[in-house]
């Protein structure tokens, strides 16, 4: 069983990182079948190959592919019945915020990095594994440039 807390944290990434970490929660999603219990494991694994430890550290806790497909795979096992699909609908809403938020960072080409507070819906499995999700719109703190961190 896994029991699951919720909390904001902020990240520091480049407009790159933040795409990066978009596209390995959607690859959670879509390769995880939430709410069947039926996680693909080989796609999960390969298309989460090909991003860096950085990125799965900063999104899912877990730094390596294999460790973030182990993680899914459980936490999808220990959610069927129905929590899965609530699970789904958290994740898919964490994509949809990382979207609209690589969106409004596209045009403020002066920054190269951005701290930014999401919200977090975190699992702690029984093997000890922790597997996290953005959940929901993050909030830009402040942005670095050649002269370094500004309030945004």
């Amino acid at each position: 069983m896994a029991t699951s807390r919720e909390y904001a944290a902020s990240v520091t990434v480049s407009l790159s990182q933040l795409q990066q970490m978009r596209d390995a929660q959607n690859y959670s999603y879509v390769h995880g079948h939430w709410g069947d219990s039926s996680a693909d494991t080989v796609a999960l694994s390969g298309a989460l190959g090909g991003i860096s430890a950085t990125i799965l550290g900063l999104i899912f806790v877990t730094n390596t592919a294999a460790g973030v497909t182990v993680g899914v795979a459980s936490l999808v096992a220990s959610l069927f019945g129905g929590v899965g699909n609530d699970t789904g609908k958290v994740i898919q809403n964490g994509v949809s915020a990382m979207t609209e938020m690589a969106r409004t960072l596209q045009p403020l080409t002066r920054y190269d990095l951005f701290q930014i507070r999401f919200p977090f819906l975190e699992f702690s499995l029984q093997n000890g594994t922790i597997i996290r999700f953005v959940s929901g719109k993050g909030v830009i703190e402040r942005a670095h440039s050649g002269s370094g961190w500004e309030i945004v």
